[in-house]
């Protein structure tokens, strides 16, 4: 029997209680609900709540995928962090129910940092959905969170998330794994605030034939700014990366995509692939996608697509003398244009969030 098949006999699914999927609930970056899982070795809870059982654990990896000092505002979440999301499967642990946090922000001018610490060990699989809202009326508010993965060895990570910051909000996040060998992390994101937002978000690929995707949907309005990065690190032999992004910018919102693919030597027989696509649905609105190739090996696969451009003005004649409005036809090609991620968003919760704010928003 091979190791494969063997690893998927052992591994033993944990479904939560009464079948409800771990929660926790912060607001103003104060617990507000938990719903956690201690059983089997698995741990669901918040970071304070760990670092304060499970302390040795926590030490162990916090900080190791980023620096704690990577950056001054790395910093600031260091210094700064109220909660987080902590949670640990053991080996061949495969927790049936996805994880949820929702942090809510109510009150602006005081900052939220949270910091996330997700750890599967060996053959282990997960999924982590995290939502961060603020309220429209807040005042002016600066959120700094940070997201650690370590994927061990095959172990399968899913993690996705929605950012929903208001205009008066500035969001800064680093989103990071670490994947060994065989490993996997899937990447989803959906920014769709209103604010002004500077995400990353990324795998280093640390072991041989370990992989890493990545799915990232911007729908900016209003005069939010997005500036999204997705990087890959090549580190491991054979390893391999896939992202893709579709962002629509409405009113006079920008946007910035940054696809990065680095490929270091010695990652021999490597394989990352990027396509980036902005839409811009006025005059005023802006997008640039700016695909980057660092490759520093010759046994390689790689490639890039972008693109940035209006809707058609043909496609637009071709619904409209079909006797279709003009807002509905622009409608169908947004919703066509946008349709092929969503369609690949591996997590059903962020894919009907998107498209609930995408109905809302193209109206």
């Amino acid at each position: 029997m091979s190791r494969e098949k063997l690893s998927s006999r052992r591994r033993r699914a944990l479904p939560c209680p009464g079948d409800e999927h771990p929660l926790i609930v912060l607001v103003d970056g104060h617990v507000a609900k938990t719903r956690g899982l201690t059983s089997s070795g698995v741990i669901v809870t918040d970071l304070k709540t760990a670092l304060m059982e499970h302390t040795a654990l926590v030490e162990r990896y916090l900080g190791t995928v980023v620096s704690m000092d990577e950056n001054q505002l790395i910093a600031l979440n260091t210094a700064l962090f109220r909660n987080g999301a902590f949670v640990y499967l053991p080996r061949n642990a495969v927790l049936a129910q996805p994880i949820q946090l929702i942090a809510v922000t109510t009150q602006g001018g005081y900052g939220t940092f949270p910091r996330n610490l997700i750890i599967a060990e060996e053959q282990s699989q997960v999924t982590f959905l995290d939502a961060y809202l603020t309220e429209a009326d807040i005042s002016e508010d600066l959120h700094v969170g940070v997201t650690e993965v370590v994927a061990k060895q095959g172990a399968s990570v899913r993690v996705g998330t929605i950012h929903e910051f208001s205009k008066d909000t500035t969001g800064i996040v680093l989103r990071r794994a670490s994947v060994a060998r065989s490993a996997n992390v899937q990447w989803v994101l959906g920014e769709i605030g209103d604010g002004y937002s500077v995400v990353e978000f990324g795998s280093r690929l640390v072991g041989e034939g370990s992989s890493s995707t990545s799915h990232a949907i911007a729908l900016g309005s209003g005069r939010s700014h997005m500036d999204i990065t997705s990087k890959m690190v090549h580190i491991g032999k054979f390893s391999e990366s896939d992202t893709t992004a579709r962002g629509v910018m409405q009113d006079q919102a920008n946007a910035v995509y940054r696809g990065v693919t680095q490929i270091l030597k010695g990652a021999s027989g490597a394989n990352g692939q990027q396509a980036e696509k902005l839409l811009m649905l006025s005059p005023e609105s802006r997008a640039d996608a700016i695909p980057m190739l660092l490759i520093d090996e010759n046994d390689v696969k790689c490639g890039h697509a972008a693109s940035v451009g209006q809707i058609n003005e043909d496609q637009l004649f071709y619904l409209m003398s079909r006797g279709l409005s003009e807002a509905t036809a622009k409608r169908m090609i947004v919703w066509g244009f946008i349709d092929p991620v969503l369609a690949e968003l591996p997590l059903d919760g962020v894919r009907r969030a998107v498209e609930s704010v995408l109905e809302r928003k193209l109206v």
